[in-house]
């Protein structure tokens, strides 16, 4: 069982945030329903929500090893259910919202106290999605931008030999789905049932993701988890999304000179239409460097490097800010 003490899940990696921080973690952060006014927020305590990547009882992406996991604290009792004796711990996850109307008993029939048992079961949370973000892209990433400086800074004719870009295009993509706007085509087809399930409201009590308050904002997150979960174990639609972008698509970085620089923002990596309806994928890599994502026409083993002008700056600062949803973080 993969384990993390953090209760706080980042959607935005700390470590992601570091390159717009001071050395103890403060970042200037402008909030989307309060344009013009700059405050201070620590990276630990933003872009996050409690219990974000957790899997628990009674969530449809349940597998077998997590069910048994979960509903351990009943394995030597018997489970009733409308009459009939749930034989499985997958059966158990299927009609735990009905954790009330169960039936438990001893060997010898006596029947169990459910309170005690209830608590034991919601205590038991599974944390493999927290732990793999950090093991297979966010321990890396502070080197990663290293790397990016030194060749990109360096720079002098225009072009770059590539390097780890099944890293950058596996790290662009999950941010793509993992900021606190997703995907833009997994938003769009998720917000087709919107209208049907957003007045279907969830009675406190009865959620087990304390902060989807309705039936829409539930299923969204069994997806997104289920995609997550998927991804880091390098299969389902996010790991595709990724192959795709391998295969067709190339990084070319922009360098910001100054007196402006880039901003990021609570969607870091997202699809931009521009004015010629071409596609364009951005990811500011620091206040100096964002990363464009194009189609690849050309070679496919170079960066191109672009240094581009104050105007050109605040124009790429004005759609990240237009793609923010909270907040947008400011350089220094």
């Amino acid at each position: 069982m993969a384990k993390t003490t953090a209760k706080y899940h980042h959607l935005i990696p700390q470590v992601y945030m570091s390159a717009w921080a001071q050395g103890s973690g403060t970042l200037q952060v402008e909030f989307v329903d309060n344009r013009g006014a700059i405050v201070q927020r620590n990276k630990e305590n933003i872009a996050g929500i409690n219990s974000f990547h957790s899997i628990k009882a009674g969530m449809p992406l349940c597998k077998q090893s997590d069910t048994d996991l979960f509903f351990a604290p009943l394995a030597n009792y018997t489970v009733e259910y409308e009459g009939s004796i749930l034989q499985t711990t997958m059966e158990m996850n299927r009609k735990f919202f009905d954790f009330d109307n169960w039936t438990i008993t001893r060997t010898d029939g006596t029947q169990v106290s459910k309170k005690k048992l209830r608590h034991e079961i919601e205590q038991i949370k599974l944390c493999d999605i927290e732990s793999n973000w950090s093991i297979k892209y966010e321990n890396l990433w502070k080197g990663e931008v290293e790397s990016i400086e030194k060749a990109v800074l360096q720079c002098k004719t225009g072009s770059i030999p590539a390097f780890d870009l099944d890293f950058l295009m596996r790290f662009f993509t999950a941010l793509d789905w993992r900021g606190f706007s997703s995907n833009a085509q997994f938003e769009e087809a998720i917000n087709s049932f919107k209208g049907i399930l957003e007045d279907v409201n969830i009675p406190e009590e009865e959620r087990i993701i304390p902060f989807a308050r309705t039936a829409w904002q539930e299923m969204r997150h069994y997806l997104l988890l289920q995609y997550y979960r998927q991804y880091l174990n390098d299969t389902g639609v996010i790991f595709k999304d990724a192959e795709a972008n391998l295969k067709y698509t190339n990084f070319h970085f922009l360098v910001a000179d100054g007196p402006t620089l880039f901003c990021t923002s609570d969607t870091p990596a997202f699809t931009h239409k521009r004015d010629d309806e071409k596609l364009i994928g951005l990811l500011p890599i620091t206040p100096r460097i964002l990363m464009a994502k194009g189609r690849c026409e050309e070679d496919h083993t170079v960066f191109y490097v672009s240094h581009i002008t104050d105007d050109a700056v605040k124009r790429y600062n004005k759609i990240i800010g237009e793609n923010a949803t909270e907040f947008v973080i400011i350089p220094w």
